[in-house]
């Protein structure tokens, strides 16, 4: 387990470092609606989404036709975040059953939100990204230039990665249409974390699982955190 959990903490270094910088101006200084898909048009020019787009998705859609939703748990920096939080989150368990079925189409309903302003309002600009001063100073100047929509934006996407420390990962299970994308695309995966015939349904994998789910139900990323804690053994990877 400690040599599991090490890997998938070096993969997610390794991310942050790639990456975190393109998360960043993402939520805080992409103009458009729908950040991280128009980037080859984007007035940002500092921004290293520039170059990374096209191939950090290519990446990310073929890790989940192999894996599922593990770039979630292993590569997504807003996910670290979202796992850090969790660790102090005060409404562990309580959200559950018909209840969390419901909330688990958010992400869906924010997916199709997102391809409407992507595909039929042409991801229109909601902000005027200010390309001078420091980092932090550009950041403010975008919010205080910021269309009220942008603001919005940002505010429902800062405030579900917050609601993590009430509910775990109150984001990705329940709102981010990235993780819907990955659900979508994975679903049936060539290798992942699945339970065999030995499984006595116990419950242990929902309880120490941070997004409270079980390998191949809905919001399992694939972190494999729950095999070392199986009984039974009934947990493993595989085709």
């Amino acid at each position: 387990m400690a040599k599991h959990l090490w890997i998938r903490r070096s993969m997610q270094a390794v991310s942050l470092y790639v990456i975190g910088a393109f998360s960043y101006y993402g939520i805080f200084r992409c103009p458009f609606a729908v950040p991280y898909v128009s980037c080859e048009n984007c007035p940002v020019v500092q921004c290293p989404g520039r170059q990374l787009w096209l191939p950090v998705w290519i990446a990310i859609l073929s890790s989940a036709l192999v894996f599922g939703r593990a770039f979630c748990s292993h590569a997504c920096p807003g996910g670290m975040v979202a796992e850090l939080f969790s660790r102090v989150a005060v409404l562990r368990g309580k959200i559950r059953g018909v209840t969390d079925r419901i909330l688990s189409y958010g992400k869906y309903v924010a997916l199709l939100l997102s391809i409407y302003l992507f595909w039929f309002m042409h991801n229109p600009r909601w902000a005027v990204p200010i390309r001078t001063g420091e980092f932090v100073q550009s950041t403010m100047l975008t919010f205080e230039h910021a269309f009220p929509l942008w603001l919005i934006r940002t505010g429902v996407v800062l405030g579900a990665l917050a609601l993590g420390l009430l509910v775990p990962f109150f984001w990705c299970r329940y709102m981010c249409p990235t993780g819907a994308v990955l659900e979508l695309v994975g679903w049936r995966p060539m290798v992942r974390y699945f339970m065999t015939s030995s499984c006595t349904d116990c419950g242990k994998c929902n309880k120490v699982c941070d997004l409270e789910t079980r390998p191949g139900l809905n919001n399992c990323t694939n972190c494999g955190d729950c095999a070392a804690k199986c009984p039974n053994n009934s947990i493993t990877f595989g085709k």
